[in-house]
């Protein structure tokens, strides 16, 4: 049976990762150093406590993602920064939080990245669309005709990179209401979340970031 796997260069554990999986295996100290590719590929999530700067995270994650036949790598930083964040994603990490997420997140994480998606905070989540955004072109997405008028003005508002509050305040309407809007885009569409739908409608391959598990 697979099980999770900390990996840390802490003599010990922070304990709210003993509390939220109690089986898990644990590399604790000098022995992260020499991991086994065999016990890295028969986890079920990787969890990367990290305290490098943001080019020994990308090694560091490289090298785990190359070994450990693609099994998901959350990175846990003690001060989580954007920078470091989209470091440890583009180098294959499934996602990225604080080591001191409490044990219920940290199952909400595991979840979401056993099912492929990925896991970042909402102002790292806004700085990965605005640059998707970017990276679209100017075509229309084809399949945004299945949306109401005010579900694709909403669909579109969110692949922009605005949050609820700053797209209820610009279209006149509550946050419920685009809450509601949205839920109703993710199911016509065929996305989970606000990452893959912006994705869809800025036309990007969904090759780089999968899709991170928010609400709408």
């Amino acid at each position: 049976m697979k099980r999770h796997l900390f990996l840390t260069e802490r003599p010990q554990p922070i304990p709210r990762w003993v509390e939220a999986f109690p089986d898990a295996r644990l590399m604790c100290g000098q022995g992260v150093a020499a991991m086994d590719p065999a016990t890295l590929a028969e986890s079920s999530v990787i969890w990367l406590h990290v305290s490098g700067d943001d080019r020994a995270v990308s090694s560091w994650v490289g090298a785990i993602k190359a070994a450990s036949h693609n099994v998901p790598i959350v990175v846990l930083s003690n001060v989580p920064e954007d920078e470091q964040g989209l470091a440890a994603l583009a180098a294959g990490a499934s996602g990225y939080c604080s080591a001191l997420t409490l044990p219920a997140v940290l199952h909400q994480v595991a979840s979401v990245v056993a099912h492929g998606g990925t896991w970042v905070g909402p102002r790292l989540m806004q700085r990965l669309m605005q640059g998707l955004v970017k990276q679209g072109n100017e075509a229309t997405e084809p399949a945004l005709d299945k949306l109401s008028l005010r579900e694709r003005q909403v669909a579109e508002a969110v692949a922009r990179g605005s949050t609820n509050k700053e797209i209820a305040r610009v279209m006149g309407i509550t946050e419920r209401t685009v809450k509601a809007h949205l839920s109703a885009a993710f199911e016509k569409l065929g996305v989970r979340d606000r990452m893959q739908l912006s994705l869809l409608v800025n036309h990007v391959e969904n090759s780089t970031y999968a899709p991170q598990k928010i609400p709408a």
